[in-house]
């Protein structure tokens, strides 16, 4: 066993050597690492202990163990309290059993995104040596005097095969968010939704405002607006320029009003703002990474991207593809110079098919393990035209890509030529997504997809501005608005943002645990039979007692399944069902999707509000359908990272529903945080009843209904 050393690389783990090149990390009695050196000299120096893939840079905990270098000439036996596992002193590889001699790896078994026969295996690209782009070998380490992953290894010489065996996938789910670091919560208003302009060289500063002046005509929730390449990315004097070539505000984004006026009028219709950038700052020795418009000098480009910052520009949209150890430099450097959560988007190719190349990317494969430590992803620019799009789309995000691959904020790109239903069928599942973007569409169109496929066809002569006719209300989408389109719209997005407070908590489960917000059936309801071998991967958990059923296929018919262990309730109706059954739904009509409730769970949630705001607002406490519910409410101020080091607060909230009422016992809340008030309204509803009273935040309060 070891002694505890104040280098924090030398007491990062057990480590146990093989042979000469060889050795294998206990982290803990479930998972360890074997590394493989073909480094000359120190096989395993200091400065290489901690690659890119790992986001636990504190040492772990020490673990017993025993170790058998001699019994056998060809391999090293690793005894923990709960597994053994036998390394080949030659290869590296490896053979794991649990303490009975079951064998758990490799075992012949299904694979269900990163796990099989509940254990998870991946080096730094991929899980289960799935097809990637990336090596496989480490190359970036983490460097504890910039607290970045900046540490080069130019060869392919240090190869980390990871391995974690959950006995249950909530404890895998844990282990990989501990090793590989958790994903990082959004600022409160990244819950909300996003809406992309991109207009090509048409976009215009008046467009832009007279869009956001709309969204709010409209009655449709919103938080960020996000910029295309139009505010000087690949835009400027009414003709696209090289994406990335420019790093200034373009003049029709610079007048009448300067950028930061146009950004501080904005704030005031409480919008935040994101620009996209086809440009990095030229890290030292970037490797592994494909499709960039233009590297800059690395302080050039900050000077700029700081400028921005200071204007109040909320965060960047990277869309430079693969450059998965470079966006995590980006994003640590935003995080250091604001001192508080920002928004970043990044790529996640996985579609059936892409709006502007008709690349097919049926498995993410440009992205390394770490990259999930940086939010948050698009699946590319999909191109959703047919039914088995759209059922592509939703199941490699809530199931085999996305969730059940350790990704949370993963969304679709919001590209829809498909017409009105496909288009409001997406918009219904956007809404009860981790995440909420739109690429093109303003949310009051549903037809636009195939125009901006032309604009955005890279390799073709673009036309001059003069050549086009589009007018402002052609651009804007409201020459012949799609009214039904919105209104669907509307409605679901109004959901979202009731369910703010129970959103954000189910954020707050995953930070700490690694439980997706769309969490699997297979995930949730691992004890029923009829899930746990994912035989419903359209359905998911939307936080732990939300059932949702997107409609990915035509028809006025949908079969869903309701899982067993529990009764649930219409969300929209309230009328019960009981668990562990297969129905028969209608779906006929667009404005209506399939959600239900755990019968008897209570819903924090919030009044209507079409933006969020750091205000503490009242909490709206509801319960569905009859019987005993408990949630936790997490709450912090919305926008630092303090967050990370216990600056919130945790309320529990426990109630039962009769026939002939319910009762709401709210405990006091523990924790706090900067700018937390001492009292907040809350009110209570249960079948049509309701009951408020204001609560001291020291207090426990009970509510009745009758």
């Amino acid at each position: 066993m070891r002694g505890r050393r104040s280098d924090p690389m030398e007491q990062y783990c057990e480590k146990i050597p093989i042979s000469g090149n060889i050795r294998l990390d206990l982290f803990t009695a479930v998972s360890f690492r074997v590394r493989i050196s073909s480094l000359n000299g120190e096989p395993f120096p200091e400065q290489f202990e901690i690659p890119f893939a790992v986001g636990k840079v504190t040492p772990w905990e020490p673990v017993p163990y025993e170790a058998d270098h001699v019994s056998d000439s060809t391999m090293v036996v690793v005894k923990t309290a709960k597994i053994v596992v036998y390394v080949r002193k030659d290869t590296g590889t490896f053979l794991v059993e649990d303490l009975e001699g079951r064998r758990l790896y490799p075992e012949t078994a299904q694979q269900y995104g990163m796990f099989k026969n509940h254990c998870i295996v991946f080096d730094s690209a991929n899980f289960w040596r799935e097809e990637t782009d990336c090596s496989r070998y480490a190359h970036w380490f983490y460097n504890y005097s910039t607290r970045a992953y900046d540490i080069l290894l130019k060869e392919d010489a240090l190869l980390d095969t990871f391995f974690i065996y959950g006995e249950t996938y909530r404890k895998g789910y844990a282990l990989f968010n501990q090793l590989v670091g958790a994903e990082p919560m959004l600022p409160k208003k990244g819950y909300g939704y996003y809406q992309t302009q991109h207009l090509g060289a048409e976009g215009s500063q008046t467009l832009f405002l007279q869009m956001a002046q709309l969204l709010r005509e409209r009655d449709i929730p919103c938080d960020t607006l996000i910029l295309d390449l139009e505010w000087g990315d690949g835009a400027a004097g009414g003709k696209e320029v090289p994406w990335g070539s420019r790093l200034e505000w373009s003049p029709e984004y610079s007048e009448p009003l300067t950028p930061g006026e146009m950004i501080a009028k904005l704030k005031e219709m409480y919008f935040d703002v994101m620009t996209i950038h086809h440009s990095i700052p030229d890290y030292a020795g970037r490797m592994d990474e494909g499709w960039v418009c233009q590297p800059y000098p690395h302080d050039a480009w900050w000077e700029k991207m700081q400028e921005q910052l200071s204007i109040g520009v909320a965060g960047t949209w990277q869309d430079t593809r693969q450059n998965d150890v470079t966006n995590a430099r980006v994003y640590t450097e935003l995080e250091m110079r604001t001192g508080k959560r920002v928004t970043m988007l990044s790529d996640y190719d996985l579609y059936r098919d892409s709006c502007w190349t008709k690349d097919c990317v049926m498995t993410p494969k440009k992205q390394k393990i770490g990259g999930r430590r940086t939010p948050f992803y698009w699946t590319g620019d999909s191109r959703v035209k047919t039914w088995e799009d759209l059922a592509f789309q939703i199941r490699g995000i809530v199931n085999e890509h996305g969730a059940l691959k350790g990704i949370s904020y993963l969304t679709n790109d919001g590209f829809r030529p498909g017409g009105r239903e496909l288009s409001a069928r997406s918009d219904a599942f956007l809404a009860f997504n981790s995440v909420a973007r739109s690429h093109n569409h303003k949310p009051w169109q549903s037809e636009t997809g195939e125009e901006l496929a032309e604009r955005m066809a890279i390799g073709k002569e673009q036309k001059e501005h003069g050549e086009k006719s589009s007018s402002s209300e052609q651009l804007l989408g409201i020459d012949c608005p799609d009214t039904v389109q919105e209104s669907i719209v509307r409605k679901f997005l109004k959901i979202r943002y009731n369910l703010l407070p129970y959103l954000y908590s189910a954020a707050r489960e995953c930070y700490d645990t690694g439980l997706p917000i769309t969490r699997p059936l297979m995930v949730a309801f691992e004890e029923d039979g009829n899930c746990n071998r994912n035989q419903y991967p359209m359905q998911y958990m939307f936080g732990p007692d939300i059932l949702v059923c997107p409609v990915w296929h035509e028809g006025d018919r949908m079969e869903v399944y309701l899982p067993a262990g529990c009764d649930w309730v219409d969300f929209f109706t309230g009328k019960l069902y009981a668990g562990g059954q297969k129905m028969s739904v209608d779906v006929s009509d667009l404005a209506s999707m399939p959600v239900f409730v755990r019968n008897g769970a209570v819903i924090p949630m919030r009044s209507e509000k079409n933006w969020i705001d750091g205000e503490e607002e009242e909490v709206v406490l509801k319960i569905f359908g009859k019987g005993d519910g408990e949630c936790i409410l997490y709450e912090d101020d919305g926008v630092s990272l303090a967050y990370r080091t216990g600056e919130y607060s945790l309320t529990k909230i426990i109630s039962h529903a009769s026939e002939t009422g319910a009762e709401i016992v709210v405990e006091p809340v523990q924790g706090k945080f900067s700018g937390m008030s001492g009292e907040r309204k809350i009110t209570a509803e249960h079948c049509g009843k309701t009951a408020e009273v204001v609560q001291k935040k020291d207090q426990k309060i009970r509510l009745v209904l009758k």
